[in-house]
């Protein structure tokens, strides 16, 4: 019998997963990072059998071949402006990939578009790599990182969707904002923004990805459980960049 991941523990995993990497971050800048390419490549490995893709094989291959180059190409340079080439080379590759299938192309237009979805989070994700370990930088990560665990956390509540989305973009709002009144150098403005954002996200993949019938699956559940840590890479770091540094 195959063994299924309920929304709870999803959410549980999403929350330990955020919540691991904001405090790992304050210790060690260089593991941190180690955990959020792990995590990427759990991503790749579980997206397409999330969205039921005809070809899981040749997705799994070309986004983890995207993270590895989208890492390797924020770590080298410092900062995001080749990873607008390596998404560009990567949307050309799911193209060819999807013409050199040999299974009469079911599906054609779901494949690519799931490749294309896919391929953004891995880039998103890797603007924490361009973030860095300053005493700002590394504030504005635990704020992220704690905001993102308590709306992750409230996806394990059992409600109706309206008033599940509400307490989670308020839960993880206030959070935020509770970060800025203890970490001063991120400030109320950005610390409630980071927290709104979390929580909308949260919130929006929780109601989102739940309605995938493999969404219960490990490796599907897995990748749906860290998209949310994921996704928001460059979003903290262009508030980052735009508020503070």
């Amino acid at each position: 019998m195959r063994t299924l991941i309920g929304a709870s523990t999803r959410a549980v995993i999403s929350s330990v997963a955020t919540a691991a990497f904001a405090a790992v971050a304050l210790v060690s800048w260089d593991a941190a990072l180690a955990i959020m390419v792990v995590l990427v490549l759990v991503f790749a490995w579980g997206w397409p059998q999330l969205l039921a893709l005809p070809a899981f094989t040749g997705t799994r291959v070309l986004l983890a071949l995207t993270a590895v180059a989208a890492f390797a190409a924020v770590w080298f340079s410092g900062d995001l402006r080749h990873l607008t080439l390596v998404a560009a080379l990567a949307v050309v590759a799911a193209f060819v990939r999807e013409f050199a299938r040999r299974d009469g192309r079911p599906r054609l237009i779901e494949s690519l578009a799931a490749s294309a979805a896919g391929i953004v989070v891995i880039v998103s994700a890797a603007g924490w790599v361009a973030i860095g370990d300053g005493p700002e930088q590394l504030t504005v990560v635990l704020t992220a990182g704690v905001a993102l665990a308590a709306g992750a956390a409230c996806a394990a509540i059992h409600l109706p969707p309206w008033p599940h989305a509400i307490l989670t973009i308020v839960a993880a709002t206030v959070v935020g904002v509770g970060g800025g009144y203890f970490l001063p150098e991120v400030g109320y403005v950005v610390a409630g923004l980071i927290g709104f954002s979390a929580g909308l996200l949260s919130a929006a993949l929780h109601a989102l990805l739940g309605r995938y019938p493999s969404a219960g699956r490990p490796a599907a559940a897995l990748a749906a459980a860290v998209l949310p840590v994921a996704v928001v890479g460059i979003p903290v770091y262009v508030l980052l960049r735009f508020f503070l540094v």
